[in-house]
């Protein structure tokens, strides 16, 4: 895992990135927090700029979100991901009106089906997160920002509601264990604390990568001040495999740039 210091975001994206090498698939989807129609609680499109530039060359570049608390194309509009695309020639994809998958696991602890989005099966999945907290998940970081893949229900806001009511922190799981991130980024350069929807923001200047997302979001955890095992979700995915949230037991490379 890399944790880079720096202003460039561009500069710190290529540092961080160097350590893990290429993809592993040609096709490449970076999967950004889109939640909201504005600034403050999303992901920043420089920062997905900067993956594009790394991972562009040579592959397939998809950028995909299903936004749930407004309409996907409304937050690539306003936050200035249609221009991105535009400039760079990449499709933006809405998960939540995506052609699917019907994948099913007896092993799932609420989720036994799940719709997958034709989109983001056989690709290389980089969850472009924010650094931000959560009322109810403690956090939110690159394994919560998978409940972006799944399909939304036809509604204006909380498209995302089902998993509340299942289960927040055993659906965030179950997601990842359909489709884990093959890479985590997250952006902490000015993190998103109090809301999730519009929380303050406090400075930080770091991003965190790895292809672990679980101690990713560890190490984002213990940014913010929380024990990472006392975050359910992360403690979870630990516990199934999906990667470790020890982080004593993770190689952590400290950067500035």
């Amino acid at each position: 895992m890399v944790v880079v210091r720096g202003e460039d975001v561009f500069s710190m994206v290529e540092e961080a990135l160097r350590f893990f090498g290429r993809p592993s698939r040609r096709k490449v989807v970076i999967k950004p927090n889109l939640i909201i129609d504005r600034p403050g609680p999303t992901t920043p499109v420089d920062v997905v700029e900067a993956l594009l530039r790394f991972y562009g060359p040579g592959n397939e570049v998809v950028i995909a979100e299903g936004s749930g608390w407004c309409e996907t194309r409304e937050a690539f509009e306003a936050l200035g991901y249609v221009e991105l695309a535009r400039r760079y020639g990449v499709r933006l994809v809405d998960l939540n009106e995506d052609a699917y998958e019907e994948v099913s696991r007896p092993d799932a602890l609420v989720l036994k089906s799940f719709r997958l989005p034709l989109t983001v099966k056989n690709s290389f999945l980089v969850s472009a997160a924010l650094l931000k907290t959560h009322s109810l998940t403690g956090v939110s970081l690159s394994l919560k920002n998978m409940l972006g893949i799944a399909i939304g229900e036809p509604i204006r806001a909380g498209k995302k509601r089902r998993f509340h009511r299942l289960g927040l922190d055993e659906s965030i799981v179950d997601i990842c264990s359909y489709k884990r991130p093959d890479m985590a980024v997250i952006d902490g350069r000015v993190a998103c604390i109090g809301g999730e929807l519009g929380g303050r923001p406090e400075p930080l200047g770091l991003l965190i990568a790895s292809d672990d997302p679980v101690a990713a979001d560890a190490i984002g955890a213990k940014i913010l001040g929380y024990d990472p095992f006392s975050i359910r979700h992360i403690r979870l995915a630990h516990e199934r495999g999906l990667g470790t949230a020890d982080l004593s037991e993770v190689e952590i490379i400290e950067l500035e740039v």
